[in-house]
């Protein structure tokens, strides 16, 4: 009679982390922590490695050498010399062809297929020569949403037997007490996100100086750092930037906002939606890609192309917070990463 199974030897590639812990790498970190904690897994972190500065020439050499050599070839080669059964790869970045060991590819959305000019240059022309390859190469694929499952669907009806869809989880760090006070003063309205076309800031800006205008009191707060699009945004002293803040600052933040707002144009998750709810703030945002799918009744959903719209969600988001705020905490709770974790050493285990 034979024992139990080992757990399923994971090698989890952290790589993304040394370019930025926003995102994807924010994501990686929590469900590395929870794959820990998972007795049917047993995980290797690869990747890891120092941080460049942000914006310097180490840090696009290290982005390029990640893109042309990890990816397609160095994480597979490190993770069959860890022993690994299996090589998850936490973005849709990965080897351009089957083989050893079998891996699984979270992709979390696909704007750089549906908003290609949101993104960056290279985003574009690497993603337009890669994604099907890693898409018909990867043994499984997860997708954080249906909307995102239904983009895969569309972009490569060939995958779909290999797509399972597993919700990204929010930390029980986001809703636990602290005394922190926030950074900023109140009121205001909070934005996260690393800044670039896709979240729509220009947009959201509008709709604040709209709302000022007719006597609003907040100002607008943008958290995020290492992007590219909040150039265009006016210098006004209600538009406070205070650029990467620690979680601890960020928790504060969240809680007291008056509403934290995420009209962007395209999410195949939505995190800042779960952090916040997790956090006890009011929250609005775009009845576009799985923004509703994650949001659920738990938050105000507005036409992020209507600025006017912006604008009435966000009052009514910030009016009817008594009510919002239980449903978001209620919606965060079954969010949980430990769910995820389950969800992923079931897959894991079927491969192997």
């Amino acid at each position: 009679m034979s024992g139990p199974a080992r757990p399923v030897r994971v090698a989890l590639d952290l790589s993304a982390t040394r370019l930025g812990r926003a995102g994807v790498a924010r994501t990686a970190l929590a469900l590395a922590d929870a794959l820990d904690a998972h007795p049917d897994v047993d995980l290797v972190r690869i990747g890891l490695g120092p941080a460049p500065a942000p914006g310097g020439v180490s840090r696009r050499t290290l982005a390029l050498r990640q893109d042309l050599a990890w990816h397609p070839r160095g994480a597979r080669r490190e993770a069959k010399a860890r022993g690994a059964d299996v090589l998850h790869e936490p973005l849709p970045r990965g080897p351009l062809a089957a083989g050893a060991p079998p891996v699984v590819v979270t992709v979390h959305d696909l704007a750089v297929v549906r908003h290609p000019e949101t993104l960056s240059r290279w985003n574009r022309a690497y993603t337009r020569r890669t994604l099907r390859r890693i898409v018909a190469a990867a043994t499984a694929i997860v997708a954080v949403s249906e909307d995102t499952a239904a983009d895969l669907a569309a972009f490569a009806p060939e995958a779909s037997a290999r797509v399972r869809v597993i919700p990204n989880g929010v930390d029980s760090f986001w809703s636990a007490d602290d005394p922190q006070p926030a950074p900023v003063d109140g009121p205001y309205v909070l934005a996260v996100g690393t800044p670039e076309p896709r979240k729509n800031l220009g947009r959201l800006a509008e709709a604040m100086r709209r709302r000022r205008t007719a006597g609003a009191a907040e100002r607008l707060v943008l958290v995020g750092a290492d992007g590219w699009g909040a150039d265009g945004l006016p210098a006004d002293d209600w538009i406070v930037r205070l650029g990467h803040v620690d979680d601890r600052a960020l928790r504060a933040l969240y809680r007291g906002a008056a509403c934290v707002a995420v009209p962007s144009l395209h999410e195949g998750s939505g995190l800042p939606v779960l952090e916040a709810f997790a956090a006890g703030a009011p929250v609005v945002c775009a009845r576009t890609g799985a923004l509703p799918e994650t949001a659920g009744d738990a938050a105000v959903l507005v036409e992020p192309l209507d600025p006017r719209s912006i604008a009435a969600g966000i009052d009514e988001a910030v009016a009817r917070a008594h009510a919002l705020v239980p449903l978001g905490r209620a919606r965060a709770a079954e969010a949980t990463w430990e769910r995820a974790a389950a969800l992923y050493a079931e897959l894991y285990r079927s491969l192997v």
